[in-house]
């Protein structure tokens, strides 16, 4: 054990768990992620947030705790308006992103050719080139944020619908169905009584004594 200038002990790291590790990231597979990852990483992070957003975030809300109507009809909500934004973020970043930063890039790459009087103002300024470099990397997401929330918007009703709205459909007609007998049963005894006594009235003859 190795000791801290604080004075806390720490363990060493547990072999069996370093093995693991070392056996993950020394395959194939990872050697393939990571050499993707270097190559494409805009599509590569992406890709984690659909992993991330997409599943394991809607398995974590759907597993909170919540009993009831409301509760379920909440998380179910939430679930899917988070499969539905990982999914348009990864078609967003993996098409139309791509396109409009390598526009940008390019713009950018030449200054005094698109854009002169800026050219000028950054030359003179390198405070501020910065500043414009920083906004105009964002300039993809904000150029796209209103039509990412209106498709999200869209497609998490479609998302709610597909995934927990079947079964809900489902089971409505059963429960009506379950209901209906026991709902037509007083009617059926009200007519039954109603006819074993009808000869009774019919053989009687009002008058006086």
């Amino acid at each position: 054990m190795a000791i801290n200038p604080i004075g806390v002990k720490q363990s060493s790291a547990n072999p069996q768990f370093t093995g693991v590790v070392d056996k993950v990231v020394g395959s194939k597979a990872f050697e393939t992620i990571a050499k993707f990852a270097g190559e494409k990483p805009a599509v590569f992070n992406a890709a984690s947030s659909l992993v991330l957003a997409g599943v394991l975030r809607p398995a974590t809300i759907m597993a909170l705790p919540g009993k009831g109507e409301n509760a379920t009809k909440n998380k179910a909500t939430a679930a899917a308006h988070a499969i539905a934004s990982a999914a348009i973020g990864f078609a967003i970043t993996s098409t139309v992103m791509k396109p409009i930063s390598a526009g940008l890039k390019k713009v950018m790459g030449d200054t005094p050719k698109y854009l002169p009087k800026l050219s000028e103002k950054m030359k003179a300024d390198p405070k501020f080139a910065a500043n414009v470099n920083k906004v105009l990397s964002f300039g993809p997401d904000i150029l796209l944020a209103v039509p990412r929330a209106l498709l999200t918007s869209k497609l998490s009703g479609y998302v709610n619908k597909a995934l927990f709205g079947k079964k809900k459909n489902a089971e409505a007609p059963a429960a009506q169905v379950a209901k209906a007998p026991v709902a037509a049963q007083p009617v059926a005894q009200a007519v039954e009584v109603q006819a074993t006594q009808r000869p009774v009235l019919d053989n009687f003859k009002g008058g006086t004594v």
